[in-house]
């Protein structure tokens, strides 16, 4: 079918991710929000809430034929979206970086591919498998004896690998754990639903943070404040557009010098004479 990954394709994808895990040392442990980190090793990354609606995140290629300014990508993750989604858009990020040295816009509907283009659906695949491993998934299976898959060890499992209920929904069906029709039943669920029944099995909430962070600008600013580089006040600026102050982070107002008074000076004169 058009658009749709073939066995070639998955094989492909397989293969990157297992090098990619190797490269990373992360064969053998779940990744979660590690991702951030790994993330942060090859692009430049802003944390920003750019509403709940809003697209999941977006990167820009630098360094490529028209634009070779930049070492490193601009990647935008949306922290108005729950830390799972946050999650994936960043596995599904470092695809394009990996891979395809495009420019690419997460929209807000990413896990619902009908109509996507391949390279989307190559990205998601790729993600889903680099934060879910097979192994790694099919042990935890094991460990918690799962015969039957209901929503609840569904949503825990979800929960221990940090992935929107979707995507593990998504990977039990690619490792043949369930059949299509029990995928298609476990994702008619609602996002309401979803939520309630989150809940009612008190399973953590991945809750948006709406943090704000703009690569390593902080680390910047108080390396440079601390160097004299510049002033108490351009470091409250600075740390302003992640919604920090300096006392946020133990540093504390200078205290100023002030010279004396006319009064002053001419008390003090009087009192030496």
């Amino acid at each position: 079918m058009k658009n749709e990954l073939n066995k070639s394709d998955i094989a492909e994808i397989k293969n990157r991710v297992k090098e990619k895990l190797g490269l990373c040392r992360k064969g053998n442990d779940i990744i979660g929000t590690q991702i951030f980190s790994i993330l942060s090793l090859y692009a430049r990354v802003i944390y920003y809430p750019l509403g709940e609606d809003a697209p999941w995140g977006f990167t820009r290629i630098s360094g490529s034929a028209n634009d070779s300014s930049l070492m490193k990508p601009f990647v935008a993750i949306n922290s108005s979206i729950p830390i799972d989604c946050q999650v994936f858009a960043a596995a599904h990020e470092l695809y394009h970086i990996w891979y395809e040295q495009t420019p690419d816009i997460v929209p807000a509907d990413l896990l619902n591919e009908q109509n996507k283009e391949i390279g989307e659906k190559r990205a998601n695949r790729f993600a889903a498998e680099f934060l879910v491993d097979e192994p790694l998934l099919r042990q935890e299976i094991e460990m918690y004896q799962i015969q039957k898959y209901t929503i609840k060890n569904i949503l825990q499992l979800a929960d221990l690998f940090t992935v929107p209920y979707r995507t593990m929904v998504k990977r039990l069906r690619e490792i043949n754990s369930i059949s299509e029709s029990d995928q298609q039943r476990f994702l008619s669920e609602t996002e309401t639903a979803i939520e309630q029944y989150k809940k009612l099995y008190a399973i953590p909430a991945k809750e948006a943070d709406n943090r704000v962070a703009l690569d390593n600008l902080n680390e910047l600013a108080v390396a440079a404040y601390r160097a004299k580089y510049i002033t108490y006040e351009k470091l409250e600026y600075l740390l302003k557009m992640s919604n920090l102050r300096p006392e946020d982070l133990g540093i504390e107002p200078e205290s100023v010098c002030s010279f004396p008074s006319e009064d002053e000076l001419d008390r003090i004169m009087e009192e030496q004479t």
